[in-house]
């Protein structure tokens, strides 16, 4: 299980398109999973640390994912479950839009440090699971 296209996600960095997004109740949608899969025609599933492409009002953005809903019946030995799918979103530099992400992040994306991108996400972070 995991995210996939056309799946809708919560943006919990504090991102004036991500507030905005919020706000008006039109939430961003999954268009592209980053992520090498066994067959060329079927898209893999993004799970926690997967870098996706979302649609968000109107505009193509890349995102890190930092938390999946995950079904308690298919729950990995620990991954925490969260209630929602959350993302941060990057600008074109791959940089994070927000300066604070407001939602506990999994201590388990701390092994994703050595991706430079990636730091500087967890280091927006000041809570975590």
């Amino acid at each position: 299980m995991g995210i996939h296209r056309r799946t809708r996600l919560n943006v919990v960095d504090n991102s004036a398109l991500g507030k905005e997004a919020d706000t008006t109740g039109k939430l961003p949608y999954c268009i592209h999973v980053y992520k090498q899969g066994r067959r060329a025609k079927h898209m893999p599933h993004a799970e926690l640390g997967d870098k996706i492409l979302v649609a968000i009002r109107g505009q193509m953005r890349k995102a890190y994912v930092v938390g999946a809903n995950t079904h308690v019946h298919y729950r990995k030995h620990g991954v925490p479950v969260t209630d929602q799918n959350m993302i941060v979103l990057l600008d074109e530099e791959g940089n994070p839009l927000g300066n604070r992400i407001t939602a506990p992040i999994p201590t388990k994306l701390m092994a994703n440090r050595a991706n430079v991108q990636f730091s500087k996400v967890l280091a927006l972070a000041n809570k975590y699971i």
